[in-house]
């Protein structure tokens, strides 16, 4: 159960940084100051903090249950979340290095979670 709580908080906190990323895509940073802020206020960049409130809130809950050294090395997993959709959503490109390295992610996650 807490292990999926932990996926939760780092899928809402990954979320969060693609839901940013969409609300801020068409901003134009010329004009005034009050012009450019007010185009950051959009259901994106709101869904995104909404989306990081409650990732926090699940995380604290998260780290009166476990020791905080295997909860954070699942931090890790939201590197991999964004780099896979934003590869879907906003046609990043992916090489080879950063299959490789999302691979040795994925694999120091399983060892860090089975060494507990």
């Amino acid at each position: 159960m807490i292990t999926l709580l932990i996926l939760i908080s780092v899928g809402l906190s990954a979320s969060a940084q693609l839901l940013l990323k969409l609300g801020t895509k068409n901003v134009n940073l010329s004009g005034d100051l009050i012009h450019i802020l007010l185009q950051y206020v959009n259901i994106y960049v709101i869904a995104g903090i909404v989306s990081y409130i409650i990732s926090m809130l699940v995380w604290l809950y998260v780290l009166t249950k476990v020791e905080v050294g295997y909860a954070y090395s699942f931090t890790s997993l939201g590197f991999v979340f964004v780099m896979l959709f934003s590869i879907l959503l906003f046609g990043e490109s992916a090489n080879i290095l950063k299959i490789i390295g999302t691979l040795f992610i994925c694999i120091g996650i399983i060892l860090i979670s089975r060494g507990v």
